[in-house]
């Protein structure tokens, strides 16, 4: 074989006062049309600022110093299963005798999951809906559905909640889905707003759903929205599942996510105050069991030996009240950033660890700290337990299931 000899770089034989130079005129259009461009842009920003109306009505606030973080890496052991295959598996059920995976998606599907040595596969999955062209874009969600919390109820139905459709009751064996609940549904009570954005569920022993509202300003594709506003735009309903009579149970929370009823009580992940919160049933009533965490809670779920997991979608930082305490400044970059492009800004400048507390649910004890901060895993928005102990992470923005096998935490 011969070798191959590197190419040489050929100087250019014509002296450097021949080479042709770009013209006076060139340049000034070509700085014209930079200064142009410049100042439409800025034109654009201060009409759209004079001009158009914020959609939040946001407040100033502050938030104690998040608590330090421990050092841990065991999520980074953490499985990738199903990559580029699904798209923002939100929240995870799995069915108490046959192992099975149940996961909803952006695009209104809701999958039957299985794990084949140990390799995730999707089995079959049902929609909510028979429209087509679903592909989890923000402009077909109210259409298409976003199906998000889901458990399996005593008659072996998954039960799902839908951002925008409503609740409702899926028998795998028949593949046949019932509607308990209608977006839009008016409560009992006439003087509170219809249903705008559920987002959790739990059952109660006398069988009535607990569900989370995470806004009633706001739906889903403009969570942020309601974040950035931080009003107390959230409440808790109750759900009898044989009428369909929905009622209020607690409001003024701060976008209530993830919901687990823990011994008779409600336990509520308070995500827009970065806590924790349990609710009485009977009364209502609203108490801090976990306070200034450091990041923002998702969902909740029961491990295994009785106590909590609870991941943090997205950390905290000791600046963020910079942002908190200038609640003009969030109204101008709702209005002139796309909810899409505010997503993108608050990504850049949020750190990408993936964290997931243990905790008791009985004092509020934190009991342990799983973390990755290799971005393996990234965003988690639920955790649940496989019937073997593993834990299975979804993500509402992920295009993968993250599995950690029990040996490893």
């Amino acid at each position: 074989m011969s070798e191959r000899k590197p190419k040489t770089k050929v100087a250019s034989s014509a002296p450097r006062s021949s080479q042709p130079k770009r013209s006076t005129k060139s340049t000034f259009f070509t700085c014209s049309t930079l200064i142009g461009v410049v100042l439409s842009v800025v034109a654009a920003l201060l009409l759209t600022h004079l001009f158009v109306k914020s959609p939040i009505d946001a407040v100033s606030f502050t938030m104690p110093d998040p608590p330090d973080l421990i050092d841990d890496v065991r999520l980074a052991q953490s499985e990738i299963h199903l990559n580029d295959q699904i798209y923002g598996p939100e929240s995870i059920a799995v069915h108490p005798t046959t192992g099975k995976i149940y996961t909803g998606l952006k695009t209104g599907l809701i999958c039957e999951i299985e794990m084949v040595k140990n390799k995730a596969k999707i089995v079959r999955g049902l929609k909510l809906t028979s429209l087509d062209g679903c592909d989890g874009g923000y402009h077909n969600m109210e259409k298409c559905g976003r199906p998000l919390g889901m458990r399996f109820n005593k008659d072996d139905e998954l039960i799902v909640v839908d951002a925008y459709l409503g609740v409702f009751a899926i028998d795998w064996t028949k593949e046949k889905v019932h509607k308990i609940l209608s977006g839009g549904a008016q409560l009992e009570e006439v003087d509170q707003p219809p249903v705008r954005y559920l987002n959790d569920l739990d059952f109660l022993p006398d069988g009535r759903i607990v569900l989370t509202e995470s806004s009633t300003k706001f739906d889903d594709k403009d969570f942020l929205w309601d974040l950035f506003e931080h009003r107390p735009n959230g409440r808790v309903l109750l759900l009898n599942p044989k009428n369909g009579a929905i009622s209020l149970l607690a409001d003024n929370l701060y976008f209530p996510n993830g919901v687990q009823v823990w011994r008779g009580k409600v336990i509520v992940a308070e995500m827009g105050m970065a806590r924790i919160v349990k609710i009485s049933p009977s009364s209502g009533d609203v108490t801090v069991l976990i306070d200034n965490l450091a990041g923002y809670p998702d969902s909740v779920r029961k491990s295994a030996d009785g106590k909590l997991w609870i991941p943090l979608a997205a950390p905290r930082t000791s600046q963020d009240n910079w942002l908190n305490e200038r609640a003009r400044l969030r109204e101008i970059m709702t209005k002139v950033l796309s909810p899409q492009a505010l997503q993108l800004v608050v990504d850049q400048f949020t750190p990408a660890i993936a964290v997931v507390h243990k905790f008791d649910p009985e004092n509020g004890k934190i009991l342990d700290t799983l973390m990755d901060k290799s971005q393996k895993i990234v965003s988690i928005s639920s955790v649940v337990e496989d019937l073997d102990g593993n834990l299975l992470f979804g993500s509402d923005a992920n295009y993968y299931l993250g599995r950690l096998v029990k040996s490893n935490f």
